[in-house]
């Protein structure tokens, strides 16, 4: 099973901005408090995810340490913490402290950054922008990296998955989300009953937002293949929301079987394990019926191997991997991926996982412009669609060339390529 990366809801974002740039509302007792979490430089951008769902360190979790200064510090100068936000490039984690009495803030800032715990204090001050209004959509846009190197907005010339079919065996998602409930046509439950654990699952609700995002709603990110039918089946589940989701052969088992009946042309597995040979035969069916698996790359030291290295399995790692070795034949965006979360927001998640969603996303786009096209032409065609920018695969170069048409983006020079 893959581990779910660490997600952080960007609900916090729109309140700091809200608070910061509020003309018109006074903010003198308000103040910024940083703290240095050194911890993020060097853990957003680590290789591909073990094997196991289970939650992984990245730069959007706060450390112990951090926390406990933040408390430490609310409680000993009598602070109120009203929003939080964690900013990489400088390696901090940034809280808005409310001070609810009239204490001279000049003398407070002085103290607050004479505390060896603070990496800096100062007021929150107002702001009026000079121009029109931001648009929400394009905020969120500016984050999704993603689109970017898979080269979508071209690639949506020619297609946008219409007619085509991605089964997700996951954990459950949020199907109300606003991102994907158009696009999820079937859910099916094969853990239990429960309709509140479905809907609140984090896990499943990014995949399904990366491979079907609406691209019509004017808000949040755009899927691959946006106008694909999704079906969600829960196979996978959480014993507890701060530790791994889980599955076993049998819900596995029960949710491919309804996966290769319903016929659908491509099934997302972003998750890995041992070797299961009931579990390989479904696999095998499902390829040998003309259906794609597409499956997240494991760590080679992990000894895990279903299902990335069955055969006809599409094994996906993360294009920003540095790892010497990789059981993956195709590299897709996996770090720092901005995703749906559950409730309506959005947040930042990291792993092969999600490159194997954005994998079958640019499939759905494919098997959309030629049902008929085999497992091996995709593979091929997606060996051959790397985007020589990025190291990821290209939705656009994929569909060029199994339209033979021009139209994609030209490479950058080569001094001007990200490292």
């Amino acid at each position: 099973m893959k581990r779910c990366a660490g997600i952080l809801v960007l609900a916090g974002l729109a309140l700091l901005l809200a608070a910061g740039f509020a003309a018109a509302e006074p903010v003198t007792d308000r103040i910024l408090v940083t703290f240095e979490d050194p911890g993020m430089s060097n853990s957003a951008r680590a290789g591909p995810v073990r094997p196991g769902y289970n939650r992984r360190v990245s730069s959007y979790l706060v450390s112990i340490g951090v926390r406990h200064a933040a408390r430490g510090i609310a409680r000993e100068f009598g602070l109120r913490a009203l929003d939080e936000w964690p900013i990489q490039p400088l390696n901090v984690h940034c809280i808005v402290y409310a001070i609810d009495d009239d204490r001279d803030v000049d003398e407070l800032l002085e103290r607050l950054r004479e505390d060896p715990r603070v990496e800096s204090a100062q007021r929150m001050k107002a702001f009026e922008v000079l121009g029109t209004a931001a648009d929400a959509s394009m905020a969120l846009g500016e984050l999704q990296h993603s689109a970017v190197s898979l080269e979508l907005e071209a690639a949506h010339r020619w297609s946008r998955g219409e007619g085509a079919h991605v089964v997700i065996v996951d954990t459950g998602a949020d199907i109300a989300h606003p991102e994907i409930r158009a696009q999820v046509e079937a859910h099916r439950n094969f853990v239990d009953k429960s309709a509140a654990d479905f809907n609140a699952d984090a896990h499943g609700t990014a995949i399904a937002g990366i491979i079907g995002a609406s691209a019509d709603d004017g808000a949040g990110i755009i899927g691959v293949a946006p106008s694909a039918a999704i079906t969600v089946l829960k196979a996978c589940w959480y014993t507890d929301r701060q530790r791994p989701a889980v599955c076993n052969s049998f819900t596995l088992a029960r949710a491919l079987s309804f996966a290769i009946e319903s016929g659908a042309r491509v099934i997302n597995l972003s998750l890995s394990g041992p070797a299961d040979p009931l579990l390989a035969r479904l696999v095998a069916a499902a390829v040998d019926g003309g259906q794609i698996v597409i499956a997240a790359a494991p760590t080679a030291a992990s000894g895990a191997s279903f299902p990335a290295t069955l055969p006809g399995v599409i094994a996906v790692d993360a294009a920003e991997t540095t790892a010497p070795e990789t059981r993956a034949s195709v590299r897709a965006p996996g770090s720092d991926i901005l995703v749906p979360v559950p409730g309506g927001e959005f947040g930042f998640a990291s792993g092969s996982s999600l490159s194997a969603a954005h994998v079958s996303g640019v499939v759905a786009l494919l098997v959309a412009s030629r049902p008929q096209l085999s497992q091996d032409a995709v593979r091929a065609l997606l060996i051959s669609a790397e985007n020589p920018d990025s190291r990821s695969v290209s939705a656009c170069r994929a569909l060029a060339l199994l339209m033979e048409r021009e139209g994609c983006p030209a490479p950058r020079p080569v001094s001007a390529r990200r490292p």
